[in-house]
């Protein structure tokens, strides 16, 4: 079996976090695997698992993209091993099942013979692009490949598969068994010239004899058919292997390929990306620069971004205008998180974090259609389900939690919440117009905590900037009014 080794090192198992169950819908992330999988459905199956499985291993993380680099730097090198994969997991394999063993020989030979052709285009392709591969998994399969595929192994494969049709007649050894029937039956390797001479004896225990596998009543079926069923059978393992190996390489590949498609999207827009730096374990960290929300960034050619240094942080806060842009920021942050622990690039000029096991989000929700539950009740039972599941070393990120009861209440039922699961060691990053409860945590004045207002202009304009600044009592609501209807509504 030929390793693949291109999103972990092979014999290496990777860490995989669990995330929450509404984090794709929460951060938009659709947008996100649609453009990864362009016109590939293949593509966005595989894109859709593979950044839903976070990887907690920092090496493995690394690994991951420093392949990544390799084909961000070559493009054509992975679509053309991509093509090669395609088109061989595409080889039909025929069923012999009930046949007889030397038709079911026959039709096993077929894609095992078109699959060696693969290989060999597979090994001349990765030998091409040898200067394009400096990462460890693109190096390791390349050196793979050339070891094990060398010209003269696939020119002698292709020689004992030529052979396996028996152009040139069979040859047995065997015994006489119990009842004079023929035991040890072994086939050997079939004569290579067709010179053949009826019945003729050769020796005192060898003779030729033909067969005829037309007449079911053939004496030689006995020794013939069982041999060439348990050649038939390897050769079908062999096949088998060969297109696991192939459909292996494929869905490996088609990640990077995801990992292209969306890079090309983004440049098109003028989305900044990088290769986040990974904080060391056991630190708390997130520093960024021009951070963009990247779905939004794939439709939108303005999108804002920010700089934040929440280094030491396990609580961030942001408060502000309404329709100032935390909402757009708090995906950001998340997708961003997803996409570095994928080992994949970030829609910021920098980023730095620390590696979390999971990510979870608790959002706004609509009304329950079915007037089963109310808003808060439903809220109180899908933060339930998240302290249910989530991991000390988790993140969360809360959108304007119990936002449906008044500022004294949520803060009584949000406080001891957020203080337990930053007690256990989850990162919240919190959006919130909750005043009460961001008030009182700043005047505690706690190092990890960080608050984050977003900008507004003095004129009342949205800037969709995020500042450090303490929470203010109003979101700035009498703004959108005014925009709407010309003028601020009067005091009550």
């Amino acid at each position: 079996m030929i390793p693949v080794g291109l999103l972990r090192p092979p014999r290496r198992d990777a860490r995989i976090a669990r995330n929450g169950a509404a984090m794709a819908d929460d951060l938009g992330l659709e947008q996100l695997y649609s453009a990864m999988a362009g016109d590939d459905d293949f593509i966005g199956s595989v894109v859709r698992a593979v950044v839903r499985d976070s990887l907690t291993d920092i090496e493995v993380i690394r690994y991951r993209q420093d392949v990544l680099a390799d084909c961000c730097a070559d493009p054509a090198m992975p679509r053309a091993l991509y093509a090669i994969a395609t088109e061989a997991t595409s080889v039909r394999r025929w069923i012999g099942r009930g046949r007889e063993p030397r038709a079911k020989l026959g039709l096993a030979l077929q894609p095992l013979e078109a699959l060696v052709h693969h290989l060999r285009e597979l090994r001349r392709t990765c030998a091409k692009y040898a200067a394009s591969c400096t990462s460890d998994g693109l190096v390791r399969l390349r050196e793979v490949l050339a070891d094990q595929l060398d010209d003269g192994y696939l020119a002698m494969l292709e020689q004992h598969l030529a052979a396996l049709y028996f152009d040139n007649g069979m040859i047995f050894s065997a015994g006489i068994g119990a009842g004079n029937k023929a035991d040890r039956i072994i086939l050997h390797e079939p004569p290579r010239s067709a010179e053949r001479t009826l019945l003729r004896r050769r020796s005192g225990t060898e003779f030729e004899a033909p067969s005829d596998f037309e007449h079911n009543n053939d004496p030689l079926r006995d020794v013939i058919e069982p041999p060439l069923e348990s050649v038939a059978e390897v050769i079908s393992n062999a096949t088998d292997n060969v297109q696991d190996f192939f459909r292996r390489l494929r869905t490996e590949l088609a990640f990077y390929l995801g990992c292209l498609n969306l890079r090309e999207r983004l440049t098109r827009t003028g989305t900044p990306v990088c290769f986040p730096v990974l904080a060391p374990e056991g630190g708390v960290t997130l520093r960024c620069r021009d951070l963009r929300d990247a779905a939004l960034s794939l439709t939108a050619t303005d999108v804002v971004g920010n700089d934040i240094d929440a280094a030491g942080a396990t609580l961030v806060v942001v408060t502000g205008a309404n329709s100032g842009g935390k909402s757009t920021f708090l995906r950001s942050v998340g997708t961003a998180q997803l996409m570095m622990q994928a080992g994949m690039f970030v829609t910021a000029e920098a980023f730095t974090a620390d590696v979390r096991d999971g990510v979870f989000t608790h959002f706004v929700r609509g009304e329950d259609p079915g007037m089963k539950h109310g808003r808060l009740d439903e809220e109180l039972a899908r933060m339930r389900e998240i302290t249910d599941r989530i991991r000390p070393g988790a993140m969360l990120l809360c959108n304007e939690p119990f936002a449906s009861t008044n500022d004294r209440e949520a803060a009584a039922v949000a406080e001891p919440i957020v203080s337990a699961l930053l007690d256990s060691g989850v990162k919240i990053v919190l959006v919130t117009h909750l005043f009460e409860l961001t008030s009182q945590r700043y005047a505690a004045g706690s190092e990890s905590d960080l608050f984050l207002r977003v900008e507004r202009a003095s004129d009342g304009r949205r800037t969709y900037r995020v500042r450090t600044g303490a929470p203010a009592p109003t979101s700035h609501g009498g703004d959108i009014f005014a925009e709407i209807f010309g003028s601020r509504p009067e005091a009550p």
